[in-house]
Parts: structure tokens; sequence; C-alpha cells
């Protein structure tokens, strides 16, 4: 191979930042938004799933988890059939207990149904508290609308650029 040819390959290797080069940009790690509720099966994981489709179309760098603090065994039934004709699939989710290191670790803390007191002076983010979500298990859609609604409110404040911490 003659010089000639072995520099331009060597240009084309090394041609981050010259103008027309495209360089893939580095994947940035989404911001964690977690979302915590006193059983972790109902409530914050329809809070989880909902934000994490509705971040994803707007194309936002946050992904939500789903924690409790007295976690249940397993997703009751119909809250998993009812998350299941949305697309999500539950079937093995496990509700898990809350732990320090998530609170402190997450950009943003949702509470739902709890008293913010549960979590603060762990979190180094904004907690927020979503108190008025009806009972899932008594009205899957009253509950479901009430949760939109508050991702579509946080994900706009995301969106607007008010940085989560």
């Amino acid at each position: 191979m003659n010089s000639f040819r072995m520099r331009l390959i060597i240009l084309l290797i090394t041609c981050t930042g010259l103008p027309g080069c495209q360089t893939p940009a580095p994947e940035r790690e989404p911001l964690s938004v977690l979302m915590v509720c006193e059983h972790g099966s109902v409530k914050s994981l329809m809070a989880a799933s909902l934000f994490n489709r509705s971040a994803m179309q707007r194309h936002l760098p946050y992904r939500a988890i789903a924690r409790g603090v007295s976690p249940d065994a397993s997703v009751p039934a119909p809250i998993a059939t009812a998350l299941q004709q949305e697309g999500f699939d539950v079937a093995h989710f496990a509700p898990t207990k809350v732990s320090a290191a998530e609170v402190e670790q997450a950009a943003r803390v949702v509470v739902i149904g709890l008293n913010p007191e549960v979590l603060e002076g762990r979190a180094s983010a904004p907690i927020d508290a979503w108190g008025d979500i009806p009972a899932a298990s008594v009205n899957y859609a009253e509950a479901r609308a009430a949760i939109q609604q508050h991702i579509d409110a946080l994900l706009d404040e995301f969106e607007k650029g008010s940085p989560p911490r």
C-alpha cells in the first residue's frame, strides 16, 4: 500500500471534529426517575411503565423504576392483565423494596400515595408527591389517566430544560 493511501485511511479514521465528518455520539446513560408507592406493585409500576413509554416517545434521556416501601410478593393479576393490554409485560416483575442508594442516585423521586417524609433526608433530588391517584384496583382507567397527567407535566418540565437536579 502506498503512503498516500495509508495517510488517506488514517485521515478517514481520525476525522473527528472535521466538517462533514460523522462520528457517532456517545450513548448517554439515562437519568433515573424513582417511582415509589406503598407496595411497589400497582401505582409505581403503572407510573414507571407509562413514564418510560412517554419518555421514549419524546426522546428524553430518563428512565423510571418502580419500587415499594413494603413490597408485595407479586403484581395483582387484574393489574398485570390491564398493563398487558397496554403492551406492558409485567408477568415476571417482582416488586422490590426501595433502597437508600436508589433514593440518593435518582434524578427525581416521585412518591405516589405516600407522605414524602418517608424518603426526605435521603434524596439528593427533588421529591414530588402524587397524592391524588385513585385506587387502580377500583378504577384502573381513572388511576391511569391521573398518573398519565402527572407524567405529562413532569416530562413537559424536563423538556423545558428544568434540570431534574
